[in-house]
Parts: structure tokens; C-alpha cells; sequence
């Protein structure tokens, strides 16, 4: 038996993640703020699920995960996700905005992580993977918060498997491009907001920008993903992976 705890798995690209590892035979702890319609839809397919309730900024949240892997025996894998935080410029981004979204992007996974440790050292390893963004390599205007935020996640964790590597602690993230969920639609009425333009003219834009000529599917982010969280996965650490299309972001 597999364990695999999973964070912002209730929908998008956490929810693809927590299916293929089901598929896969872990046995899945999903956590969000309200994980119980996920945790049907997953047992409903076959897989062994439980829900843990909470916002990852709060350190209870942490410390009820990891007990709940302990009380199963094990831990195999961690997914360190959570949804995007609001799509802003720079100057509408205030200290308490700030100090919230360091919270649970930055402070809470590098939390979680921390806690887990112990557990993947019980069993001889284990592997991480945090999903993170594209534009972490090369920022893109109207996202502050995501492109400084998940930078300092990723360096944190780049710190971590350089540090964690030889205790068999395998750490990447995974950075999506453009890819077909709730967030982009987001995205793309605020990019047409601030632009005075259609919604439909972002999305043509976008996707006639990308080499491969569409939005990605979080299927195909969660198969990538599924095989760094596997033992299929030896040697590959302290890495951030592109699944973006072949996108470049102008610089």
C-alpha cells in the first residue's frame, strides 16, 4: 500500500493529480477547504479516499494531515497545491494582502512539508512535488502575488532536496502553463477587463501563442506530475518542469 497526501485536490489540476494516483493504488489523503464532494467522487471511482478540512495557511491543517498518514502507517508521496491567489498589479496589493497569501503559499506547504519529514524518513523515502506556474521563470504583469510567491516556494524547495536528497526525499515542482481550468478563466476576464476587450479575444490570443496551438489539460499536468511522485522516479530532484505547451513568456 501507497500513501499519498494530496493539498488543494478538491478540483482542477490537485483533483487530476489525486485520480491518477488513485488509479495508480494509493491510498489518498485529499485535503481543501470542503474536501467531502471530492472524496465521494473518488471513492465512487474505486479509490481509497479521506478528506482532511482546512485552509493550509493554518497550522492545524498541517499537523491533521500528517496524522492522518501516520495513523494509515506511511507516507509515499505529497502534492503541495492550493488555488491561485487573486489576479492583481502590483499596486493593488496591500500589506495585509500580502502577509495572507505568504501564508498559505510560502509558510503552510514549506509547513507541511517540514512535518512530513519524519514520516518519509520511517520509510526510507519519499517524493514531493508542488504545483507552481510558468511564470515563475519569467513573471508576467497582473499576477504579483502568484509570480513572487511561488518563486519563493520554489527556492525554498530547490534548499530542501538539495538537503533531503541523500535521505532518499526525491523534491521538484511542476509549473503549468496555460492550462484549461477555473484559474484561466479567471485570468482571461481580467486580462479583458484591464485591456477593454472581449474574453474570447484573450483566449484566441493565448492559445495562437502557444506552439501546440491550445489550452493544456489538467490530465496531462497530473500525468507528469504522477510520475515524480513514483518510485518510477529516481532520479529527478530539485527541479522545476515545465508542462506549458512549449510557451515561452516574453521577457
Amino acid at each position: 500500500m501507497r500513501v499519498a497526501v494530496l493539498t488543494g485536490a478538491s478540483s482542477g489540476m490537485g483533483f487530476a493529480v489525486a485520480r491518477r494516483l488513485g488509479a495508480e493504488g494509493y491510498t489518498l489523503v485529499v485535503n481543501s477547504r470542503d474536501p467531502a464532494q471530492a472524496v465521494r467522487r473518488l471513492e465512487a471511482a474505486g479509490y481509497k479516499a479521506v478528506g482532511v478540512a482546512g485552509d493550509l495557511k493554518e497550522e492545524g491543517t498541517a499537523r491533521r494531515l500528517v496524522e492522518v498518514a501516520e495513523r494509515i502507517g506511511r507516507l509515499d508521496a505529497l502534492l503541495l497545491n492550493h488555488g491561485g491567489p487573486p489576479v492583481k498589479a502590483f499596486m493593488e496589493v496591500g500589506e495585509e494582502e500580502w502577509r495572507e497569501w505568504f501564508e498559505r503559499m510560502v509558510v503552510g506547504p514549506l509547513r507541511l512539508l517540514r512535518l512530513a519529514v519524519p514520516l518519509f524518513r520511517r520509510g526510507g523515502g519519499g517524493r514531493v512535488v508542488a504545483i507552481t506556474s510558468f511564470t515563475v521563470k519569467s513573471p508576467y504583469p497582473g499576477i504579483v502575488l502568484s509570480n513572487a510567491l511561488r518563486a519563493a516556494l520554489v527556492n525554498a524547495l530547490k534548499t530542501a532536496a538539495l538537503e533531503l536528497g541523500r535521505e532518499g526525499i526525491l523534491i521538484n515542482a511542476v509549473a503549468p502553463g496555460y492550462i484549461l481550468t477555473e484559474r484561466i478563466a479567471e485570468w482571461n476576464r481580467g486580462q479583458a477587463a484591464r485591456e477593454g476587450v472581449g474574453v474570447e479575444e484573450v483566449a484566441a490570443r493565448t492559445t495562437g501563442s502557444i506552439p501546440l496551438g491550445r489550452y493544456g489539460k489538467a490530465e496531462e499536468v497530473a500525468e507528469v506530475v504522477a510520475f515524480l511522485l513514483s518510485e518510477r522516479n529516481g532520479y529527478v530532484t530539485g527541479q522545476q518542469v515545465l508542462v506549458d505547451g512549449g510557451y515561452v513568456v516574453a521577457t
